[in-house]
């Protein structure tokens, strides 16, 4: 049976280091698919293949600086080497360094884990992910606080259009410029707001408190036919459906585009599950069409 080609991508990378570093390659990329001392869930190939990627440059900086053997790496080894990247690569590296340690940990090649109480600051504030002007004028088309909101979330934050008619009033937190989006069956995913985003849901909520002061409808986003209504009903998707027809764009196209462009600033499919609440799967699509480069060799098994 063929190997999986990015796996033995991944082989590859490893026995470029020097030993041990090679070896205690291999020993990880065993462990992420589960052929460990312990069971684990597995990892995705590609993903695989990215984190060794990601990791080999500091792994070869270290062999080249003297370095020997793994358990020689501190803390401050760790936090060094991520600082001194530039900040759109931090985060690329850092959780590959920390699933290499804590495999090496698990399998008892290492006695402490240097890298597990490294942490990389979070940003309480995203950036504008598409240019600011490219912003401006999708938010140019509509009018109406509510309605700029609405494509805010989804240009900037990469919300899913079935996700704004379920967000609750409580889960807007302005203090902490925080957002939860709840999806049945899965975890809630956070989302810190810009500061655009931020001004927008100030706007939507002093223009919603103004036209019905006295609704009793729990939910973040309403419409005039849902504000009214005693049951505090969900908005109708209908109404989402309306704005982006406005915009001239469809939600899933912005969404994609959102998604698109963050995968241009990182090869790291975990980076954007976990920003935008993908599977691996979805996840994996970006990362080779932001990247062709990263695309496997079919001439090369």
């Amino acid at each position: 049976m063929m190997r999986d080609a990015e796996l033995t991508r991944a082989r590859r990378v490893a026995a470029s280091l020097p030993e041990p570093f090679a070896e205690a390659v291999d020993l990880w990329i065993d462990v992420l698919q589960v052929q460990g001392s312990r069971s684990s869930p597995a990892l995705a190939s590609g993903t695989i293949y990215s984190y060794v990627q990601n990791a080999h440059p500091t792994l070869k900086s270290w062999a080249e600086s003297g370095i020997t053997d793994l358990r020689e790496i501190t803390k401050k080894d760790v936090e060094a080497a991520i600082m001194g990247l530039p900040s759109v690569r931090r985060h690329s590296v850092h959780p590959p360094l920390r699933s290499l340690f804590r495999a090496l940990r698990r399998e008892r090649k290492i006695f402490r884990d240097p890298a597990r109480s490294v942490s990389l600051p979070i940003a309480v504030k995203l950036p504008s992910p598409l240019p600011s002007d490219r912003v401006r004028g999708i938010l140019s088309r509509v009018e109406g606080a509510g309605s700029q909101f609405i494509v805010a979330l989804v240009a900037i934050h990469a919300l899913v259009r079935n996700d704004l008619p379920a967000l609750l009033l409580e889960d807007l937190d302005r203090s902490c410029g925080q957002l939860r989006v709840r999806r049945p069956g899965q975890l809630d995913r956070v989302v810190y707001l810009d500061e655009l985003t931020s001004e927008l849901a100030t706007s939507w909520l002093r223009e919603r408190y103004r036209r019905w002061p006295r609704t009793g409808n729990p939910h973040l986003l309403v419409s005039r036919i849902s504000a009214v209504d005693e049951a505090g009903p969900r908005m109708s998707t209908e109404v989402t459906k309306t704005v982006f027809e406005r915009v001239g764009i469809s939600a899933r196209q912005l969404r994609g585009d959102r998604i698109y462009d963050e995968a241009r600033h990182t090869a790291d499919p975990v980076h954007l599950m976990r920003l935008f609440g993908l599977s691996t799967g979805t996840a994996m699509k970006y990362i080779p069409a932001a990247h062709p480069d990263k695309r496997p060799d079919p001439f090369r098994a």
